[in-house]
Protein backbone atom coordinates (compact mmCIF):
# COMPACT_ATOMS: atom_id res chain seq x y z
CA UNK A 1 0.00 0.00 0.00
CA UNK A 2 1.21 3.34 -0.58
CA UNK A 3 1.58 6.18 1.78
CA UNK A 4 -0.74 9.27 2.10
CA UNK A 5 2.27 11.43 1.22
CA UNK A 6 2.41 9.98 -2.21
CA UNK A 7 2.28 13.12 -4.73
CA UNK A 8 0.62 12.41 -7.74
CA UNK A 9 2.26 11.19 -10.73
CA UNK A 10 1.85 9.78 -14.14
CA UNK A 11 2.64 5.90 -15.22
CA UNK A 12 5.03 7.07 -17.69
CA UNK A 13 6.53 9.60 -15.67
CA UNK A 14 7.16 6.60 -13.09
CA UNK A 15 9.03 4.84 -15.39
CA UNK A 16 10.95 7.47 -16.78
CA UNK A 17 12.11 8.71 -12.88
CA UNK A 18 12.88 4.89 -12.52
CA UNK A 19 14.91 4.23 -15.41
CA UNK A 20 16.49 8.15 -14.60
CA UNK A 21 17.32 7.05 -11.22
CA UNK A 22 18.92 4.54 -11.95
CA UNK A 23 22.28 6.17 -13.46
CA UNK A 24 23.05 7.11 -10.52
CA UNK A 25 26.78 7.81 -11.17
CA UNK A 26 25.56 10.36 -14.00
CA UNK A 27 28.09 12.97 -14.28
CA UNK A 28 25.73 16.01 -15.12
CA UNK A 29 25.32 15.90 -10.97
CA UNK A 30 28.27 17.52 -9.20
CA UNK A 31 29.10 19.73 -6.41
CA UNK A 32 30.79 22.69 -6.34
CA UNK A 33 32.32 21.93 -2.83
CA UNK A 34 33.80 25.72 -3.20
CA UNK A 35 31.14 27.08 -2.79
CA UNK A 36 29.69 25.00 0.40
CA UNK A 37 30.26 25.92 3.98
CA UNK A 38 29.44 24.08 6.80
CA UNK A 39 27.06 23.25 8.53
CA UNK A 40 25.01 22.51 5.29
CA UNK A 41 21.65 21.68 6.42
CA UNK A 42 20.07 23.50 8.87
CA UNK A 43 16.63 23.16 9.67
CA UNK A 44 13.69 24.28 12.43
CA UNK A 45 13.92 20.53 13.51
CA UNK A 46 16.45 18.73 14.77
CA UNK A 47 17.68 16.49 11.56
CA UNK A 48 19.69 13.58 12.64
CA UNK A 49 20.76 10.20 10.68
CA UNK A 50 21.18 11.68 7.52
CA UNK A 51 21.42 9.25 4.23
CA UNK A 52 22.28 10.25 0.35
CA UNK A 53 21.01 8.91 -2.56
CA UNK A 54 22.68 10.54 -5.68
CA UNK A 55 20.45 10.45 -8.75
CA UNK A 56 21.13 11.96 -12.13
CA UNK A 57 18.79 14.80 -11.29
CA UNK A 58 20.21 15.69 -7.53
CA UNK A 59 20.72 14.01 -3.98
CA UNK A 60 17.72 12.54 -2.20
CA UNK A 61 18.38 13.93 1.67
CA UNK A 62 16.78 11.31 3.85
CA UNK A 63 17.19 12.09 7.55
CA UNK A 64 15.31 11.35 11.07
CA UNK A 65 13.01 14.76 12.20
CA UNK A 66 12.82 15.20 15.57
CA UNK A 67 9.94 18.36 15.65
CA UNK A 68 10.17 18.49 19.51
CA UNK A 69 13.48 20.62 19.82
CA UNK A 70 14.96 19.50 22.11
CA UNK A 71 12.39 18.31 24.85
CA UNK A 72 9.73 15.46 24.16
CA UNK A 73 12.52 12.88 23.26
CA UNK A 74 9.47 10.07 24.19
CA UNK A 75 7.08 11.37 22.16
CA UNK A 76 6.71 9.09 18.85
CA UNK A 77 4.69 12.19 17.66
CA UNK A 78 7.83 13.94 17.12
CA UNK A 79 10.07 11.51 14.99
CA UNK A 80 9.22 10.53 11.32
CA UNK A 81 11.50 10.04 8.53
CA UNK A 82 11.75 12.83 6.22
CA UNK A 83 13.23 13.65 2.58
CA UNK A 84 14.32 16.43 1.02
CA UNK A 85 16.10 17.06 -2.23
CA UNK A 86 18.98 19.48 -3.78
CA UNK A 87 20.89 19.77 -6.44
CA UNK A 88 23.63 21.50 -4.83
CA UNK A 89 23.38 21.49 -0.88
CA UNK A 90 22.80 24.86 -1.42
CA UNK A 91 19.07 25.31 -2.06
CA UNK A 92 16.71 22.79 -0.59
CA UNK A 93 13.07 22.06 -1.88
CA UNK A 94 10.19 19.49 -0.85
CA UNK A 95 11.39 18.65 2.39
CA UNK A 96 8.44 15.96 3.40
CA UNK A 97 7.96 13.22 6.20
CA UNK A 98 7.98 9.88 4.20
CA UNK A 99 6.86 7.77 6.87
CA UNK A 100 4.23 7.81 10.24
CA UNK A 101 5.09 9.29 13.50
CA UNK A 102 7.30 6.97 15.58
CA UNK A 103 9.91 6.46 12.82
CA UNK A 104 13.61 7.38 13.25
CA UNK A 105 17.05 6.29 11.66
CA UNK A 106 16.76 5.95 7.40
CA UNK A 107 19.63 3.76 6.25
CA UNK A 108 20.98 3.39 2.73
CA UNK A 109 18.20 3.51 0.20
CA UNK A 110 19.06 0.41 -2.01
CA UNK A 111 18.03 -1.22 -5.50
CA UNK A 112 17.01 -4.76 -4.58
CA UNK A 113 14.58 -7.21 -6.96
CA UNK A 114 12.57 -4.36 -8.46
CA UNK A 115 12.13 -1.83 -6.48
CA UNK A 116 13.93 0.70 -4.19
CA UNK A 117 14.39 -0.41 -0.76
CA UNK A 118 14.31 1.93 2.31
CA UNK A 119 15.36 0.96 5.87
CA UNK A 120 14.71 2.35 9.43
CA UNK A 121 13.68 1.82 12.55
CA UNK A 122 10.29 2.08 14.88
CA UNK A 123 11.07 4.88 17.61
CA UNK A 124 10.84 4.80 20.69
CA UNK A 125 7.75 3.02 21.39
CA UNK A 126 8.49 -0.70 22.27
CA UNK A 127 9.68 -3.09 20.94
CA UNK A 128 12.27 -1.06 18.98
CA UNK A 129 12.56 -2.63 15.52
CA UNK A 130 13.45 -2.31 12.26
CA UNK A 131 11.20 -1.86 9.19
CA UNK A 132 11.53 -1.27 6.01
CA UNK A 133 9.66 0.91 3.19
CA UNK A 134 8.94 0.17 -0.66
CA UNK A 135 8.90 2.51 -3.81
CA UNK A 136 9.06 2.14 -7.48
CA UNK A 137 9.76 5.83 -8.12
CA UNK A 138 11.12 7.45 -5.03
CA UNK A 139 8.12 9.37 -4.97
CA UNK A 140 5.59 7.35 -3.08
CA UNK A 141 6.92 5.01 -0.33
CA UNK A 142 4.65 2.22 1.31
CA UNK A 143 4.02 1.53 4.68
CA UNK A 144 6.80 0.11 7.04
CA UNK A 145 7.04 -3.62 7.14
CA UNK A 146 9.37 -4.81 10.12
CA UNK A 147 12.13 -7.15 8.82
CA UNK A 148 14.89 -9.00 10.84
CA UNK A 149 12.47 -9.86 14.12
CA UNK A 150 14.23 -12.65 15.42
CA UNK A 151 17.03 -10.35 15.90
CA UNK A 152 14.99 -9.06 18.82
CA UNK A 153 15.88 -12.02 20.92
CA UNK A 154 19.67 -12.74 20.64
CA UNK A 155 20.76 -13.55 23.44
CA UNK A 156 23.61 -10.87 23.37
CA UNK A 157 20.50 -8.19 22.90
CA UNK A 158 19.52 -8.21 26.74
CA UNK A 159 17.47 -5.16 26.03
CA UNK A 160 15.59 -6.75 22.97
CA UNK A 161 15.80 -3.27 20.63
CA UNK A 162 17.22 -3.09 17.19
CA UNK A 163 18.09 0.15 15.72
CA UNK A 164 20.11 1.64 12.83
CA UNK A 165 19.74 -0.57 9.60
CA UNK A 166 22.39 -0.25 6.99
CA UNK A 167 22.19 -1.76 3.83
CA UNK A 168 24.86 -3.02 1.48
CA UNK A 169 23.50 -4.82 -1.96
CA UNK A 170 26.41 -7.21 -3.12
CA UNK A 171 25.87 -9.61 -6.18
CA UNK A 172 22.79 -11.66 -5.28
CA UNK A 173 22.85 -10.79 -1.55
CA UNK A 174 21.46 -7.99 0.55
CA UNK A 175 23.70 -7.53 3.68
CA UNK A 176 22.51 -5.81 7.37
CA UNK A 177 24.25 -4.32 9.98
CA UNK A 178 22.60 -3.34 12.87
CA UNK A 179 22.50 -2.47 16.77
CA UNK A 180 21.33 -4.02 19.47
CA UNK A 181 21.75 -3.07 23.03
CA UNK A 182 22.25 -5.00 26.86
CA UNK A 183 23.86 -4.10 30.16
CA UNK A 184 27.35 -3.40 30.96
CA UNK A 185 28.88 -3.13 34.26
CA UNK A 186 32.47 -1.61 34.69
CA UNK A 187 35.46 -2.19 36.84
CA UNK A 188 33.89 0.94 39.04
CA UNK A 189 30.24 -0.96 39.60
CA UNK A 190 28.83 1.32 37.44
CA UNK A 191 25.63 -0.11 35.42
CA UNK A 192 24.77 1.83 31.86
CA UNK A 193 23.08 0.90 28.97
CA UNK A 194 25.60 -0.11 25.79
CA UNK A 195 25.20 -0.94 21.56
CA UNK A 196 26.15 -3.39 20.35
CA UNK A 197 26.68 -4.00 16.06
CA UNK A 198 25.30 -7.38 14.34
CA UNK A 199 25.11 -8.54 10.72
CA UNK A 200 22.47 -10.23 8.68
CA UNK A 201 21.97 -11.33 5.02
CA UNK A 202 19.50 -12.35 2.75
CA UNK A 203 18.61 -13.30 -0.90
CA UNK A 204 14.94 -13.03 -0.27
CA UNK A 205 12.93 -10.83 -2.07
CA UNK A 206 10.76 -10.15 0.67
CA UNK A 207 13.28 -9.49 2.90
CA UNK A 208 11.89 -12.27 5.29
CA UNK A 209 14.27 -15.14 5.79
CA UNK A 210 17.82 -14.06 7.17
CA UNK A 211 21.24 -15.53 8.06
CA UNK A 212 22.28 -13.49 11.43
CA UNK A 213 26.11 -14.57 11.67
CA UNK A 214 26.31 -12.82 14.77
CA UNK A 215 24.22 -14.83 16.42
CA UNK A 216 25.64 -15.99 19.40
CA UNK A 217 28.04 -12.43 20.17
CA UNK A 218 28.00 -8.96 18.08
CA UNK A 219 30.32 -8.19 15.69
CA UNK A 220 31.39 -4.67 17.83
CA UNK A 221 31.05 -4.49 21.06
CA UNK A 222 32.56 -1.82 23.77
CA UNK A 223 36.21 -1.07 23.75
CA UNK A 224 38.79 1.58 25.39
CA UNK A 225 37.68 3.94 23.05
CA UNK A 226 34.21 3.49 22.91
CA UNK A 227 33.22 2.18 26.55
CA UNK A 228 29.22 2.43 25.67
CA UNK A 229 29.20 0.72 22.33
CA UNK A 230 28.59 1.75 18.80
CA UNK A 231 26.43 2.51 16.26
CA UNK A 232 25.34 4.55 13.16
CA UNK A 233 27.05 2.19 10.42
CA UNK A 234 28.35 3.09 7.21
CA UNK A 235 30.05 0.36 4.74
CA UNK A 236 31.19 1.06 1.42
CA UNK A 237 33.92 -0.20 -1.33
CA UNK A 238 37.35 0.78 -1.32
CA UNK A 239 39.81 -0.30 -3.93
CA UNK A 240 40.05 -4.30 -3.50
CA UNK A 241 38.06 -4.27 0.33
CA UNK A 242 35.23 -2.71 2.31
CA UNK A 243 35.60 -0.17 4.60
CA UNK A 244 32.84 0.54 7.20
CA UNK A 245 32.92 3.76 9.35
CA UNK A 246 30.55 4.05 12.17
CA UNK A 247 29.74 5.91 15.17
CA UNK A 248 31.89 5.12 18.19
CA UNK A 249 30.80 6.03 21.67
CA UNK A 250 27.01 7.48 22.65
CA UNK A 251 28.14 9.96 25.35
CA UNK A 252 31.47 11.15 23.82
CA UNK A 253 30.84 10.32 20.30
CA UNK A 254 33.18 9.91 17.45
CA UNK A 255 33.71 7.76 14.36
CA UNK A 256 35.97 5.00 14.43
CA UNK A 257 37.42 2.57 10.90
CA UNK A 258 36.94 -1.00 9.89
CA UNK A 259 38.06 -3.27 7.13
CA UNK A 260 37.15 -6.42 5.33
CA UNK A 261 37.66 -8.58 2.64
CA UNK A 262 34.26 -10.30 2.44
CA UNK A 263 31.37 -7.83 4.68
CA UNK A 264 31.56 -10.58 7.69
CA UNK A 265 34.95 -10.72 8.77
CA UNK A 266 35.92 -7.34 10.16
CA UNK A 267 39.26 -5.44 11.24
CA UNK A 268 39.10 -2.64 13.57
CA UNK A 269 41.08 -0.04 12.82
CA UNK A 270 40.61 2.62 15.57
CA UNK A 271 39.08 5.68 15.79
CA UNK A 272 38.81 8.48 12.89
CA UNK A 273 40.39 11.86 13.27
CA UNK A 274 38.49 14.84 12.54
CA UNK A 275 39.20 18.50 13.77
CA UNK A 276 35.79 19.88 15.49
CA UNK A 277 33.85 22.79 14.21
CA UNK A 278 31.54 24.67 15.85
CA UNK A 279 28.40 22.28 14.57
CA UNK A 280 29.82 19.40 16.34
CA UNK A 281 31.24 20.97 19.51
CA UNK A 282 29.48 18.39 21.92
CA UNK A 283 29.51 15.43 19.18
CA UNK A 284 29.46 13.98 16.01
CA UNK A 285 28.21 10.62 14.61
CA UNK A 286 26.11 8.64 12.20
CA UNK A 287 27.86 8.80 8.91
CA UNK A 288 26.53 8.62 5.80
CA UNK A 289 29.18 8.03 2.77
CA UNK A 290 28.95 8.14 -1.34
CA UNK A 291 31.32 8.46 -4.39
CA UNK A 292 31.70 11.87 -5.51
CA UNK A 293 33.66 11.66 -9.32
CA UNK A 294 37.36 10.97 -7.93
CA UNK A 295 37.02 11.32 -3.95
CA UNK A 296 34.25 10.02 -0.86
CA UNK A 297 31.79 12.30 0.31
CA UNK A 298 30.84 12.24 3.91
CA UNK A 299 27.70 13.66 5.64
CA UNK A 300 27.43 13.93 8.70
CA UNK A 301 25.82 14.51 12.25
CA UNK A 302 27.03 17.55 14.28
CA UNK A 303 25.71 17.88 17.84
CA UNK A 304 26.13 21.17 19.61
CA UNK A 305 25.53 21.68 23.28
CA UNK A 306 22.22 22.80 23.42
CA UNK A 307 21.65 19.45 21.20
CA UNK A 308 20.57 20.88 17.80
CA UNK A 309 21.71 18.84 15.53
CA UNK A 310 22.76 19.48 11.37
CA UNK A 311 24.58 18.33 8.87
CA UNK A 312 27.87 19.00 7.84
CA UNK A 313 30.07 17.38 4.62
CA UNK A 314 33.75 16.11 4.30
CA UNK A 315 35.76 15.00 1.46
CA UNK A 316 38.64 12.17 1.43
CA UNK A 317 40.09 10.82 -1.41
CA UNK A 318 40.88 6.76 0.32
CA UNK A 319 38.43 6.60 2.73
CA UNK A 320 41.07 6.95 5.58
CA UNK A 321 42.03 10.69 6.02
CA UNK A 322 38.79 13.03 6.00
CA UNK A 323 39.12 16.93 5.78
CA UNK A 324 35.94 19.11 6.60
CA UNK A 325 34.61 21.72 4.28
CA UNK A 326 35.13 25.24 5.63
CA UNK A 327 33.10 26.52 8.29
CA UNK A 328 30.62 29.26 8.22
CA UNK A 329 31.89 32.50 9.93
CA UNK A 330 28.32 33.39 11.50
Amino acid sequence: MIMKYRLKTLAPAIFLAVNSVLLAADESVALNLSALHNPVWVAKDNVRDPSVLKTKQGYHLYYSRFSGQTAGWGDPGNWHIAEVFTKDFLNFTNDRDISPSGCASPGDVVWWQGRWVLPYQTYPTKPTQLVFAESTNLVGWSAPRPFLTEALNLPWNELQRVIDPSFVVDGDTLHCWFVGSAYHTNEKGDTFKVNLMGHASTRDAKLQKWKITTSTAPLIGISPSAPDGVENTMVFRTEDHWTMIYSEGLIAQHLARATSPDLVNWKLEGPVDIPRQRWTARKYGAPYIWREENQWLMILMGTVKADRTTFGLLTSHDGIKWDLLLEREN
